[in-house]
């Protein structure tokens, strides 16, 4: 990951940017992983780095599975577009390859909210343009209670809420911007 942070930063060293970086991912996924760092500045920042030659397994999985598609739908007498599905899916992975399209919809859908009656109820954590890039995705860190670790009361209340954000973004908004993992949904 530290190689990664350096290409993407342009830097030989990445003390020229951060005080701090974990040593150990703080979450991690199929695509990526995110550590907890201290810019130069004393913001903390959440960085998302994607793995290392992962468009590389995604392509290999995908032609492996666009091989396999036409035979599955023959197999099972599938009465759908195998091969399509699978170059949609396979679509869908490298959109979220695309770090910096991830940053423009946060955004995005930050301006959008403020017009909602939701304006002050939720939020995506803010994107520190200048460290993200295609491979990393930067934002200020949010202190919050993942929502699946809660022994609060309040749980359904904010998992109502969090059905009312996605409503609104696909009915009002018109942009679905979501990731509903339990990692994402934090009482802050």
């Amino acid at each position: 990951a530290k190689e990664i942070l350096k290409d993407e930063w342009g830097v030989t060293n990445l003390d020229s940017v951060l005080k701090e970086l974990s040593e150990e991912p703080v979450a991690a996924a199929s695509l990526g992983q995110v550590y907890k760092g201290t810019l130069l500045d004393g913001t903390e920042v959440a960085i998302k780095v994607q793995r290392p030659n992962i468009m590389e397994q995604i392509a290999l999985d995908m032609h492996f599975l666009r091989e396999i598609a036409p035979i599955a739908r023959r197999t099972f007498n599938l009465n759908t577009d195998t091969t399509g599905t699978v170059d949609a899916w396979g679509a869908g992975f490298v959109d979220e390859l695309d770090y910096l399209s991830e940053a423009k919809n946060a955004q995005i859908f930050m301006e959008n909210i403020q017009s909602t009656p939701l304006a002050d109820v939720v939020f995506a954590p803010p994107v520190v343009d200048e460290y993200s890039t295609a491979k990393v995705l930067t934002t200020e860190w949010i202190d919050g209670e993942r929502l699946d670790k809660s022994s609060q009361d309040d749980v359904t209340v904010l998992c109502s809420i969090a059905m009312n954000t996605y409503l609104t973004m696909m009915l009002e908004i018109g942009v679905l911007h979501c990731d509903p993992h339990p990692g994402n949904l934090l009482r802050t």
